[in-house]
């Protein structure tokens, strides 16, 4: 939403706590013009010296197979050397390179990861094999990386505003900031925490073992949380709050905004949620939930 904000000439001030969001918004909201070229991906495979080992270490043959652990291992050794935009963007271009070696950008799948190690196709779930295939799994990690560079710098654009990211607890956040429009999309309840499914993600990037707890918007007293959420809200005359159906109700959701908002109209959205892991009674059942406060 935010690169969408930027694209429609929207000034954007963004805000995430986790660092895997953050990076995207160093590279893609507030970078306007620096790109990557050929031979900063080139670098990512000049041997670094300080090279720990750690994702080769932690992670080969669990989340990535070892050819692409010992590339990550590289590239972050070089990454961190690197200073300003460019350092953001490669930061992005190594997380989509491990997103796009998870099957199906799924980190739950230990097996499969294994089995490709071992060159163990034929026993593979068909679907993942063919989602592994086409993410170029068994390929060399340079074609990999140069088609991400292209995916990257695609991003990569100016809007004519000043454009900011923060790293903060949103209501530090919210307690900083001024603005016209508040998009608020917190974790949804009912669902996985970020901090659990993405954890091996968090670890790599922050280049040690990390277990953060679940927000709070993912654990029991969610609705509590959001409606804390909406109070310190109420200094932004429009929102626009997004939310899923796995706990919490559109009509609880309509009325916890309207105590803070006059005018609130909403929308439920068929969604189709992680369609090649979840079963038909599942993605017949996902809604998203679009609210819009005055």
């Amino acid at each position: 939403m935010s690169l969408f904000g930027k694209a429609r000439g929207y000034r954007v001030i963004a805000n995430d706590v986790a660092l895997r969001s953050y990076v995207i918004g160093k590279a893609l909201i507030e970078n306007n013009h620096v790109s990557l070229d050929v031979e900063d991906v080139n670098r990512l495979f000049v041997n670094d010296p300080d090279n720990t080992g750690f994702v080769e270490a932690n992670f080969a043959r669990s989340v990535l197979t070892a050819k692409h652990a010992r590339f990550l291992d590289n590239g972050f050794a070089v990454t961190r050397k690197v200073e300003g935009a460019k350092r953001w963007l490669l930061l992005l271009l190594l997380t989509k390179y491990i997103l796009r070696m998870r099957p199906m950008g799924n980190f739950g799948a230990k097996t499969i990861i294994k089995q490709a190690e071992d060159g163990r196709w034929e026993q593979m779930n068909q679907n993942y094999l063919k989602d592994l295939l086409s993410r170029n799994i068994a390929g060399h990690p340079k074609a990999v990386a140069e088609k991400l560079r292209r995916v990257v710098n695609a991003g990569v654009f100016s809007n004519g505003q000043v454009n900011e990211i923060h790293q903060l607890d949103v209501f530090e956040f919210l307690n900083q900031v001024e603005g016209d429009v508040l998009y608020l999309d917190p974790p949804y309840a009912g669902t996985s925490a970020y901090e659990t499914s993405l954890r091996a993600l968090d670890c790599i990037l922050e280049g040690k073992i990390v277990r953060e707890e679940a927000s709070v918007f993912s654990r029991s007293g969610a609705l509590e949380a959001l409606e804390r959420l909406f109070a310190a809200s109420q200094k932004f005359p429009l929102w626009v709050v997004s939310y899923g159906n796995a706990a919490i109700g559109l009509d609880t959701l309509v009325e916890l905004v309207a105590k803070f908002k006059k005018d609130v109209t909403a929308e439920e959205i068929p969604y189709i949620h992680l369609t090649g892991l979840s079963g038909d009674e599942k993605r017949e059942a996902n809604r998203e939930f679009l609210i819009v406060g005055r």
